[in-house]
């Protein structure tokens, strides 16, 4: 569903850990580049029976996800701690124990969140004290992010959301980067506080295609479908079939994309021509709509999770915000809502 280019999906296709990447994400709905195929065999001498490259073993956080789906925290646990004491604290015992803390909030055991979000934040924070930059340790920022978010959960829980929004007000006023991160703290804020609030104006950095999208103030009067997006992101492109029935269905509402350069200056042609590629092919029931390209936008609309959804009425008012992949139905009725 991070959106950082690097990373994109943490999140397993495991009923309980897709309900984690909604309510307790990570942030990035990270989509990970295809696998490189596997090694061939090595062709054996004449008599000698063949050999086959060994498969590369499975990552430890993989068992700490699956434990987690099943309810079974104390396992979890269990492979955090064999993993510190057999590695240090290395990064798989660090995104081990960031597991732990959304598993634990999701699983009703707030103290034992508290407990392992209060050491992942101390972890990266020593981290970072030492020298290391979130910039450049994709790791480290997941980590601190979740560590955040959870936080964020737990004060929600105990004393409102009000409260949880001053604290990710916080986070964010010192937080400059990087980009992923401040657009995950967005996401979490934004999910207590953007419905019922004036849509924030879209800053247009960039576009696809031939025109240049409309402000969101030119559109009132219309409901309004954001989506926010990425290129390469696969539960994006899983949203093409519902997204043109939806544009088909409801004539009257506007549809626009958005979404953001992930390569640096000198890739970016090609990255906007990817973008526009892929729109064109992907997307073709869609048909071609406003799609602006803004850094500032993404992070301020919380697209840390592709897809992203944030419906807006008539008045520009924004009714519901949500960073996940949407059915058909669920889709048609979102926007019943704001159309009606």
């Amino acid at each position: 569903m991070k959106a950082s280019r690097a990373g994109v999906s943490l999140i397993a296709a495991v009923p309980l850990v897709l309900s984690l990447a909604s309510g307790l994400s990570t942030g990035q709905t990270v989509q990970t580049p295809p696998s490189p195929p596997a090694a061939p065999s090595v062709p054996a001498a004449p008599g000698a029976p063949a050999t086959l490259a060994p498969a590369p073993p499975p990552n430890p956080v993989t068992f700490i996800r699956n434990k987690i789906a099943a309810g079974d925290l104390l396992s979890a646990e269990s492979i955090v701690e064999v993993l510190r004491a057999e590695n240090g604290e290395d990064a798989t015992w660090l995104s081990g124990l960031s597991w732990l803390a959304r598993g634990a909030l999701l699983l009703g055991d707030e103290a034992k969140a508290k407990r392992d979000a209060g050491e992942v934040r101390a972890h990266v924070a020593d981290a970072t004290a030492k020298g290391a930059k979130l910039e450049d340790d994709h790791g480290l920022e997941l980590a601190w992010g979740t560590a955040i978010e959870v936080e964020a959960q737990l004060l929600e829980r105990k004393s409102g959301s009000k409260r949880a929004a001053e604290f990710l007000r916080g986070e964010l006023a010192k937080t400059p980067g990087p980009v992923a991160l401040r657009s995950r703290l967005n996401k979490r804020l934004n999910m207590m506080t953007l419905a019922g609030t004036a849509a924030p104006e879209l800053v247009v950095e960039d576009f696809a295609g031939d025109a240049r999208p409309p402000a969101l103030a030119a559109l009132k009067g219309k409901p309004v479908v954001l989506f926010l997006w990425a290129e390469w992101c696969g539960d994006c492109k899983g949203m093409a079939r519902a997204l043109a029935h939806a544009r088909k269905t409801h004539a009257g509402v506007a549809f626009v994309g958005l979404t953001r350069y992930y390569d640096d200056g000198d890739k970016r042609t090609a990255e906007k021509a990817r973008v526009e590629d892929v729109w064109k092919t992907v997307y073709a029931d869609v048909g071609a709509m406003p799609i602006v390209i803004s850094t500032a936008s993404m992070e301020r609309y919380g697209g840390s999770s592709t897809p992203t959804f944030v419906f807006i009425d008539r008045t520009g008012i924004v009714r519901w915000y949500t960073p996940t992949r949407l059915t058909e139905e669920a889709l048609d009725q979102a926007i019943a809502k704001i159309a009606g």
